[in-house]
């Protein structure tokens, strides 16, 4: 074991110049594999041991096929199967399953008490003057007994407990009915309600049940030229009815923002876009200007007169790094300074690293034009291979962006595919 762990080691064995104690490491796992073997063995007997004591137990078969309790769930018996006939005997494992026992009415009885109680103590004080809606519990609080409720005036008080005042009298008496149901057991508990329309009544609750009872009553559809509308509620609440009032057209004011908003944080977009391109086409005639030079420079010319050459045969055309190089020309003319010199300034503002290295050769060797042209000669040969690499990785970019046209192509043909059979199902 130990020899073929150094062997799946061997391919890192250079990391030890590094630092790494790959022999050390491996001592390491293999101490602590043997605890975490040692304490699995160990819990694996003491669990086989604990079970077979278990096992050997015997339990009461009456206190195993006790029922459970009417609020536990049903459970099961494991049992043993023993037949004999004769000479002939027969072992089989049964399982049996316990349901929970009912209710007794002694039982059922202490939970309508209780249920009873809670329901008094939550609904007696509101009952004695109602001004709203009441909160109806449809389960006891130990969950053992539900509740259903019924109303002898649904119109005022409904069995949801929705209440509805208009109309009503100071006093006027409601008898609401709670039926407790725990199994086969029921109970009834009457409570009376007095409503209470007074200054602190809930009446938009009331107002709310009134307008559900007024639109139950107006007819499902219109025939009539001009239709009559109820002027008030079934209670005798006034009822006015309005047009709907047609909302601003926010849309457009906030389309009309985010179209501001947007052409401001463009502004610039469009500039930024030739600069950039500006700025791709000068990288990419650097190769072919250093190409150009070298060619001069073979020809006998020297520094100056061969960027003088090269300016003068490219100017017509629209490349930046020309146009760039004329100007340089004539600020040297001007200025009486070298043309060297000055483009050495103006690649370091630029901040290309290619145009850096050109202006810096043709600076140190612009005296010695075919010692200029050997160096320009690898440096050409480097610039096209960036310009290489920047193409493959364009292409790979490329790549990757169509990837998810391609899977959304394969996914619409692939429901194509699938579609008769799904429209048969």
């Amino acid at each position: 074991m130990r020899e073929k762990d150094e062997q799946t080691m061997e391919p890192f064995a250079f990391l030890q110049e590094a630092g790494e104690d790959i022999q050390g490491q491996l001592d390491h796992a293999a101490k602590r594999t043997q605890r975490l073997l040692l304490i699995c063995i160990t819990g694996g007997l003491l669990l086989f041991i604990l079970a077979a004591v278990l096992n050997r137990t015997a339990s009461d078969l009456t206190s195993l096929l006790m029922r459970p309790a009417p609020d536990e769930g049903a459970e099961t018996a494991d049992l043993v199967l023993e037949l004999s006939y004769g000479d002939a005997s027969l072992e089989q494992e049964v399982q049996i399953e316990l349901p929970p026992r009912e209710w007794t009415r002694a039982e059922a009885n202490a939970l309508f008490d209780r249920c009873e109680a809670e329901l008094k103590e939550k609904l007696s004080e509101k009952l004695q003057a109602l001004r709203g809606d009441l909160e109806l519990p449809l389960l006891s609080k130990d969950g053992f007994v539900t509740v259903t409720w019924s109303s002898s005036d649904p119109a005022r008080i409904s069995e949801e407990g929705k209440v509805d005042l208009i109309g009503a009298e100071q006093g006027d008496p409601v008898t609401l009915t709670a039926v407790l149901s725990a199994g086969e057991y029921t109970r009834r508990v009457d409570l009376e309600a007095r409503l209470a329309p007074d200054e602190k009544a809930d009446w938009k609750g009331s107002l709310r049940q009134e307008a559900g009872a007024l639109l139950q009553e107006l007819p499902a559809s219109l025939t009539d030229r001009e239709q009559k509308l109820p002027v008030e509620s079934p209670s005798g609440a006034a009822a006015q009815w309005h047009p709907l009032k047609q909302a601003l057209p926010w849309e457009i004011f906030g389309s009309c923002l985010f179209v501001c908003a947007a052409v401001l944080f463009s502004r610039t977009d469009t500039v930024k876009r030739r600069l950039k391109r500006q700025k791709s086409a000068f990288e990419q005639e650097i190769p072919n200007m250093a190409m150009q030079m070298i060619l001069l420079l073979d020809a006998g010319l020297t520094v100056e007169t061969a960027f003088a050459r090269l300016i003068a045969e490219n100017e017509a055309q629209e490349n930046p790094l020309y146009r760039s190089f004329s100007r340089l020309e004539a600020e040297s003319k001007a200025t009486n300074m070298p043309f060297v010199n000055l483009l050495y300034v103006y690649a370091r503002q630029s901040g290309m690293r290619d145009l850096i290295r050109f202006a810096s050769l043709a600076l140190d060797c612009s005296g010695r034009g075919s010692e200029l042209a050997e160096k320009l000669d690898r440096e050409r040969q480097q610039l096209w291979g960036g310009r290489l690499n920047a193409a493959k990785a364009k292409a790979r970019e490329a790549e990757t962006k169509l990837s998810l046209p391609l899977m959304l192509l394969l996914l619409v043909m692939v429901v194509i595919a699938i579609s008769p059979a799904l429209l048969e199902m």
